[in-house]
C-alpha cells in the first residue's frame, strides 16, 4: 500500500471512529480492485480499493449491498462503510477460505442465496447488470464485442504476437462457426427474444465459488461490482463457464433444476443454455485476456517484465480453457 492510499485509508478510518492502522497486508489484487487486511485497534478489517476512476464500480456495489441489507439476507457480510469520494470501502474481516472441493450442499447454498435475493423485493430499483442481457440476441453481440476489443490489441511484442495468433487462429474462427450454426438453425423462430423485467432475475453477475468465503459452516457471498438485473440464461451460462471452477454434470443439473428457475420451462432453459453457452465460453476466453488490452510501458523494465509474465500466464490459461471446451470434446 503506497503512502497516498495509506493516508486516504487512515482518514477514512478516522471518519468512521477507528484509530490508527497498526498493520496491513495485501490479500488480493485483481484487475478492478486491491484488497487489504488491516489491523486497527483490536479489529481485523478489510479495505477494498477500487481502481476505476469513473467510480461506477463502487457505486454499483454500494447500491447492491443496500438492496441486500434491505431484504435482510444473511448470506453476506454487512459493510462498515463506503467512500465514493475516496473510491474505497471497508468491511469486517471474515476468517475463512475458498471452497476447494464443491459439494451438493455448496450448490444448494448457491441457489438458496439466489432464491433469497429474488423472492424478497426491496424498494431499491436495480439497474441492468454490467453486460446484462435484455434481448436474447445480445448474447451473441456481447461475445462479438469482447472479440472486437481483443482485435484492437497491437502485436508490438513477442507475447502479444502469440496472443494475436491465438485470437486469429482459434477464437475468431470458432466464433464464426458457432454463429453460423446459430443462424442456420434459426432458433429464434420458436420463441421471443426481448425480455420484460419479469423475465429477468436479480443476479450477482460475477457469480461462482471464486467469490465466496467459507467460514466454519457458513458461506459468505461477495464482490457485487457487476450485479443487477439479467437474463437467467446468462446467469446459468456464466456459472457453467466460470474458468476458476470445475463442475460435474450432476452439479450443473442440480443448479438448472432448482426451484429458483421454477417459473421457466426446464426444457426451454436447457435448450437456450445449450445454444448460448459456446458464446459465453468464448467471451470468457476474452475476459481472461483482458490484460492485453492495456498499453505496456516498456521504459519501466521492472513493470514491463511483471506485465509480460502476467500476460504469458493468462494466455496459457486461455489456451487450456479453449482446448478443454472446444477441441478436447
Amino acid at each position: 500500500m503506497n503512502k497516498v492510499i495509506l493516508k486516504k485509508a487512515q482518514l477514512f478510518l478516522f471518519s468512521l471512529g477507528y484509530g490508527k492502522i497498526k498493520s496491513f497486508k495485501e490479500i488480493k489484487e485483481g484487475r478492478n480492485s486491491q484488497v487489504y487486511k488491516l489491523r486497527v485497534d483490536q479489529n481485523n478489517l478489510v479495505l477494498k480499493i477500487y481502481k476505476d476512476k469513473s467510480k461506477l464500480r463502487i457505486k454499483r456495489e454500494k447500491l447492491f449491498y443496500e438492496y441486500l441489507l434491505e431484504i435482510k439476507t444473511n448470506k453476506v457480510v454487512r459493510p462498515i462503510g463506503f467512500s465514493i469520494n475516496l473510491n474505497i470501502a471497508l468491511y469486517p474481516f471474515i476468517d475463512g477460505g475458498k471452497i476447494k472441493k464443491i459439494s451438493k450442499n455448496h450448490i444448494r447454498e448457491l441457489f438458496n442465496f439466489l432464491n433469497q435475493i429474488n423472492q424478497k423485493k426491496g424498494s431499491i430499483k436495480l439497474p441492468l447488470a454490467v453486460d446484462g442481457i435484455k434481448n436474447r440476441k445480445d448474447h451473441i453481440k456481447l461475445c462479438e464485442e469482447k472479440i472486437k476489443q481483443m482485435k484492437r490489441v497491437k502485436p508490438d511484442s513477442l507475447i502479444k504476437k502469440d496472443f494475436s495468433f491465438f485470437l486469429k487462429d482459434k477464437i475468431i474462427p470458432k466464433f464464426i462457426e458457432v454463429k453460423e450454426n446459430f443462424i442456420k438453425n434459426d432458433v429464434f423462430t420458436l420463441h421471443k427474444t426481448k425480455l420484460s423485467q419479469n423475465d429477468m432475475v436479480v443476479s450477482p453477475s460475477d457469480f461462482g465459488f471464486h467469490n465466496i468465503i467459507k467460514s466454519k459452516k457458513n458461506l459468505f457471498f461477495l464482490d457485487f461490482e457487476y450485479a443487477g438485473l439479467d437474463d437467467p440464461i446468462k446467469l446459468i451460462c456464466d456459472f457453467y463457464s466460470q474458468p476458476e471452477q470445475s463442475l460435474t454434470l450432476l452439479q450443473k443439473k442440480m443448479f438448472i433444476t432448482n426451484i429458483f428457475f421454477k417459473k421457466h420451462s426446464l426444457k426451454q432453459l436447457e435448450l437456450n443454455t445449450k445454444i448460448f453457452l459456446p458464446f459465453h465460453k468464448l467471451k470468457w476466453c476474452c475476459i481472461m485476456l483482458k490484460e492485453f488490452k492495456n498499453e505496456t510501458n516498456k521504459s519501466d523494465i521492472k513493470k514491463f517484465k511483471l506485465k509480460t509474465k502476467i500476460m504469458k500466464n493468462q494466455l496459457s490459461k486461455a489456451k487450456i480453457y479453449f482446448n478443454k471446451n472446444f477441441e478436447n470434446k
